[in-house]
C-alpha cells in the first residue's frame, strides 16, 4: 500500500502511515532523501514542489522498550521510512521536532528529543496503565466533561494510550520563553487531571515525550476528526475555573465519626465477619467488599490504604475472592460514579453475617441534599439506576456480558419495584435492555454499556488477529494490512454490536426461579 498526501481531516484513513500523517500534520517529508522507492516522475514532482522546503521536521523511533530506556533509536524524516520500519517498531514521537542527530551513530544513541528543539506539539497523549480499566468510562467521561472523542485508542502490553489530534498545532518558538509550549503544557496537565476522574491516568508520564507507534495489531479504535484546539483552550480555562471554585465548598470534618464510616462500629463488625459467603441477593462477598469499599472512598481513605486493609478482610474469608475480582470491585468503589456506602445494603449484611447486636448509624454523607432513602416513598431514578449498574459491574463480564431473567426476577434482584425497574430502564442511557419474546416465555437481556463496550473491544480485536493471521498465510507480503479492515466507528460497531447479539444468541426462556448470564462464546458473529 503506497503513501500519500493527506490534509488535516483525511475522510478516508486507511492506512497505518495515514494515521502517522494525520497525527504529525504531514510534517515530515513525503519520501525518503535518498534510496526511495517511488516511482521517478512522482518524486521528481515531490521533490520539484517541496525540495527547497526547510519548514520539515522530524520524528524519533525506537524499535523496543530497552533500546529507548538505553537511549537508542532513529532519527526519521520521512513517511516512507515510518510505512517500512514501523512493524519493527516499537515507540515514537507524534509530536515533531526541528531535527534529531546521534551521539554515536554506530550504537544509535539519539539527541536532540528535548522540549526546547520541539518543532510543533500536533497531540495530546496520555497513558492508562493497567487493562483493568473501564474505556467506556473514558468515552462517557469525555463527553461529561466537555472534550471532544478521542482520536486514537492503543492498546500497550500494560494497558491503553489515547490521543487527542490537533486541528491547529502549537507551534514552538522561544518568543516570550517558549510560551506556545508553556500553553500546550498547561493543557495536557488540565486534560489529564480531568479524565483521572474516570480512568486511572498515568500523571507522570511525560507529555510530549515517546509514545507506543500505531500498528495494525493495536489500533483500538481511530476517529479522523480532529479536536479543535481554540475550543481546547476555552475548556482549559473553564476547567481551571471549576477547580478554584471547588475549593469553596463545604468540606465534611473527617474526624467526625458520624462521616468517618471506617471507624463506625458497623463497618468493624462487618470487616471482622470471615463467614461471608457468595450467591446471596445483594449480601454476598462481592456486596460486602464493595460496601466496605465505597466507605473507604467516602471518608476519604487513599486507595492503597483501603488495598491493603480490604486485601486481609478478603484473605481472611472462609472462601476469598480471586485477586482480579477483588481489585474490579475495589477499582469500581474508587471510580468516583457511586455516591457512597447504601443503607439498606449495609443493614442486609449486618443482619445476615453478624450477630445483629451492631446497627447502622449516623448520616450518610453523600446525601447531604436528599432525604435518607427509607424517608422517602420512592427512590430517585438516579441512585436506582446506580443499584443495577453495581450489580451488572459485578456479575457480568466481557465473555457474559448480558444478565437475562424475567422482569419480575430482575425487580427482585435489584430491590425494586416492577414499575420501577420499568421507568429506571426508560430513562437509564447507560443500560441496554432487550425484550425476547412475547407472553409468558418473554424474557428480558440486561447489560451495561460499560461491559459491553469492554466485550466488543475483545471481540474486535480476536477478530483483527484472525484476519492478520488469514492474509499472513495468503499473502508474500506478512504484514499486509487489508484495507477492507478499516477501524470503524464504535458508534456504530457498538449498535450493529447490540443488534446482532440480540438477533443471534438464540437463548431459551430462563427458568422461573434463576436468572441467566448470556455467554458470548456460543453466538455466531459476522
Amino acid at each position: 500500500m503506497g503513501i500519500r498526501e493527506i490534509g488535516n481531516k483525511t475522510g478516508h484513513v486507511v492506512s497505518i502511515v495515514e494515521i502517522m500523517q494525520f497525527m504529525t500534520h504531514n510534517s515530515l517529508f513525503l519520501y525518503k532523501k535518498k534510496g526511495s522507492t517511488a516511482l521517478s516522475d512522482r518524486l521528481a514532482a515531490y521533490e520539484a514542489r517541496e525540495g527547497s522546503n526547510h519548514k520539515k521536521g522530524a520524528v524519533f523511533v525506537s524499535p523496543s522498550k530497552a533500546d529507548l530506556t538505553e537511549g537508542k533509536g532513529y532519527v526519521v524524516t520521512s513517511y516512507e521510512t515510518l510505512q517500512e520500519k514501523h512493524q519493527k517498531l516499537t515507540h515514537w514521537t507524534p509530536n515533531t521536532y526541528r531535527g534529531g542527530a546521534y551521539y554515536d551513530f554506530k550504537r544509535r544513541l539519539i539527541k536532540g528529543h528535548t522540549r526546547e528543539n520541539l518543532k510543533q506539539i500536533n497531540v495530546m497523549g496520555f497513558d492508562i496503565d493497567t487493562k483493568e480499566v473501564d474505556l467506556y468510562a473514558l468515552y462517557l467521561g469525555c463527553e461529561e466533561l466537555g472534550l471532544p472523542r478521542p482520536n486514537l485508542l492503543l492498546e500497550t502490553p500494560r494497558g491503553f494510550q489515547v490521543f487527542y489530534v490537533l486541528e491547529t498545532p502549537f507551534y514552538i518558538h522561544k518568543n516570550q520563553d517558549y510560551k506556545s509550549l508553556r500553553v500546550a503544557e498547561r493543557l495536557s496537565d488540565n486534560i489529564r487531571k480531568a479524565v483521572s476522574k474516570y480512568v486511572p491516568v498515568d500523571k507522570n508520564c511525560v507529555p510530549f515525550g515517546f509514545y507506543r507507534i500505531p500498528r495494525e495489531d493495536n489500533v483500538l479504535d481511530f476517529f479522523d476528526e480532529p479536536a479543535n484546539t481554540r475550543e481546547l483552550l476555552a475548556w482549559s480555562k473553564q476547567f481551571e475555573e471549576q477547580e478554584k471554585r471547588s475549593f469553596l465548598r463545604v468540606v465534611y470534618d473527617k474526624n467526625d465519626s458520624a462521616f468517618d464510616q471506617t471507624s463506625s462500629d458497623w463497618y468493624r463488625a462487618l470487616i471482622l465477619s470471615t463467614g461471608i459467603q457468595k450467591g446471596y441477593q445483594s449480601a454476598s462477598r462481592n456486596n460486602a467488599l464493595m460496601t466496605l469499599a465505597l466507605a473507604n472512598y467516602s471518608s476519604g481513605r487513599p486507595l492503597e490504604e483501603a488495598y491493603d486493609e480490604l486485601d486481609q478482610f478478603n484473605s481472611q474469608l472462609d472462601h476469598p475472592l480471586k485477586k482480579s475480582e477483588f481489585e474490579r470491585t475495589l477499582r469500581s468503589a474508587y471510580s468516583g460514579k457511586y455516591k457512597g456506602v447504601k443503607r439498606v445494603y449495609v443493614d442486609g449484611l449486618l443482619e445476615l453475617w453478624t450477630d445483629g447486636r451492631v446497627q447502622f448509624q449516623g448520616k450518610e454523607g453523600w446525601y447531604k441534599f436528599k432525604k435518607p432513602r427509607e424517608e422517602r416513598v420512592r427512590s430517585h431514578y438516579d441512585e436506582r439506576e446506580e443499584d443495577i449498574l453495581a450489580y451488572l459491574t459485578v456479575h457480568t463480564s466481557p465473555v457474559t456480558p448480558f444478565l437475562e431473567g424475567s422482569l419480575p426476577m430482575l425487580a427482585k434482584t435489584f430491590g425494586m419495584a416492577v414499575s420501577t425497574l420499568k421507568e429506571v430502564l426508560k430513562r437509564s442511557t447507560k443500560v441496554i435492555k432487550h425484550s425476547v419474546g412475547q407472553g409468558r416465555g418473554a424474557y428480558t437481556q440486561l447489560a451495561s454499556r460499560s461491559m459491553m463496550f469492554r466485550s466488543l473491544l475483545q471481540k474486535r480485536q480476536e477478530r483483527i488477529k484472525h484476519t492478520q493471521l488469514t492474509f499472513s498465510e495468503l499473502l508474500p507480503k506478512p504484514n499486509a494490512f487489508p484495507q477492507m479492515l478499516i477501524f470503524p466507528s464504535l458508534q456504530t460497531e457498538m449498535l450493529t454490536y447490540e443488534v446482532d447479539i440480540l438477533n443471534r444468541s438464540g437463548a431459551s426462556p430462563p427458568g422461573k426461579r434463576h436468572l441467566k448470564l448470556i455467554s458470548q462464546s456460543a453466538i455466531t458473529y459476522l
